[in-house]
């Protein structure tokens, strides 16, 4: 058994794969162990909703560009996906999805002709590469330790149920709600329940698997769901089960909309996506 096996013991169940790999036009699940705040985790909403468009590419099977994701309210009930094509020209195919509860058992459709609000929505692009002769660019990873000497900080499963399926190690010495005095989250994350280099759905996942790195400059716990995740993705491969994400909060409003930019490197540190959150402050829950 390796070394990163050795620290945390997988959880029973592949729940992350089983997921994302689970047939897409079926009514779904939203587990309560894949729950992030309140709900279903958002990558994985938006992961599931990718499966579903991936699905609708069919025998195209172009690589996922970018997706840009809407939570429109907490997904805690069975859910279905309908997905659909845009415009398609020779290099690229669009698509969008729309997450919706799902009907009461032995509904008829025609007592529902309209189709039940959206609780999440997405685009997506898919596109084939077209190499070219011109100069390559990308983020570069951050001067940080290797994963092995990161500090293990997951959140609590009470408050973060999917938190089980993840194992993040932190370097530096920003925390969540520790009053620091800048809006930086970095760490090494990995997904428990298998070795296998993260594909572009798990990466949806672990894109979002920080808290908040507007909390490193906040001093006690306080709501900041997600409201619109974007995400652009390299077309390279992981490495390994290791990813180093980068997460900060450059804007801030009065209102309380918070813009934050997530970066994934590999463990070869390979740029492997870019992302951009918007979230909205809530009120702090009274204890």
């Amino acid at each position: 058994m390796d070394q990163h096996s050795q620290l945390i013991a997988a959880p029973p169940r592949s729940a992350i794969n089983d997921f994302l790999t689970a047939p897409p036009g079926a009514t779904r699940e939203a587990p309560r162990h894949l729950w992030g705040f309140g709900g279903l985790h958002g990558g994985l909403a938006i992961g599931a909703m990718v499966a579903a468009m991936r699905e609708a590419v069919g025998a195209t099977g172009a690589p996922l560009r970018s997706v840009s994701g809407r939570l429109h309210r907490a997904v805690r009930e069975p859910f279905t996906i309908d997905a659909a094509a845009d415009a398609e020209t020779r290099s690229t195919a669009s698509f969008s999805a729309k997450l919706r509860p799902a009907g009461q058992p032995g509904e008829r459709a025609a007592s529902t002709p309209v189709p039940p609000a959206a609780l999440a929505s997405a685009t997506a692009l898919f596109g084939s590469d077209a190499p070219v002769a011109s100069p390559t660019l990308s983020p570069a990873a951050p001067a940080v330790p290797a994963w092995h000497e990161g500090s293990l900080f997951n959140p609590p499963p009470s408050f973060v149920p999917v938190a089980e399926s993840y194992e993040l190690r932190v370097t530096g010495t920003n925390r969540p709600f520790a009053g620091g005095t800048d809006p930086n989250l970095t760490a090494w994350v990995r997904l428990t329940e298998d070795d296998l280099p993260p594909d572009d759905l798990r990466l949806l996942f672990l894109v979002d698997a920080l808290a908040p790195s507007y909390a490193a400059i906040l001093q006690a716990p306080q709501p900041i769901p997600t409201v619109e995740l974007s995400a652009h993705f390299s077309g390279e491969r992981a490495v390994s089960p290791w990813v180093l994400i980068e997460a900060r909060t450059p804007i801030a409003t009065a209102g309380g909309w918070i813009t934050e930019t997530i970066n994934v490197w590999g463990e070869d540190l390979t740029h492997l996506a870019e992302a951009r959150q918007l979230r909205l402050v809530r009120p702090a829950q009274a204890s």
